[in-house]
């Protein structure tokens, strides 16, 4: 087994890219403790928390704003990204300092009773169409531990 080739830099191929000479060129990962599956999650107290993995992927980033929008047939909540905290109905998007970003949302998820009982989590994506975030609160699960089931 090869050790660590810490001097190869991250996110660079190293090998040759000739494949007669090297048939498998490779790229170093250097960020195994982090998630890059784009999800969200809503909590008891109106906070929807954004992942790391949909931070990177929408660029949240370049935003300081989002608009919320709710579709009470779909049980689909929107999330349009703005740059203008202006907008009306403007809701500040909070980026976490090491990942993803919250949106306090307790009065939208009063406002449209959107019964959040405890925290659950959802993916989430960009509508083709709209171009706006979407999350399906019917496709939520539980967030913590499973239930032990001890024989």
């Amino acid at each position: 087994m090869v050790g660590c080739r810490s001097a190869l830099p991250a996110g660079r191929f190293f090998g040759s890219l000739d494949r007669e000479d090297n048939p498998m060129p490779f790229v170093k990962f250097t960020e195994p403790r982090r998630s890059y599956v784009a999800k969200a999650s809503l909590s008891r107290l109106g906070m929807i928390s954004l992942s790391d993995g949909a931070r990177r992927r929408f660029k949240l980033d370049d935003y300081g704003s989002c608009c919320l929008y709710y579709d009470e047939d779909t049980r689909t909540i929107g999330i349009e990204l703005v740059k203008d905290k202006n907008c009306e109905g403007a809701m500040k998007i909070r980026l976490r300092k090491t990942t993803g970003a919250d949106i306090a949302a307790k009065s939208f998820i009063e406002f449209f009773d959107i019964g959040v009982k405890e925290t659950m989590t959802f993916p989430i994506d960009r509508d083709d169409t709209t171009g706006m975030l979407v999350i399906e609160l019917n496709e939520g699960r539980k967030v913590g531990r499973k239930p032990r089931t001890d024989a």
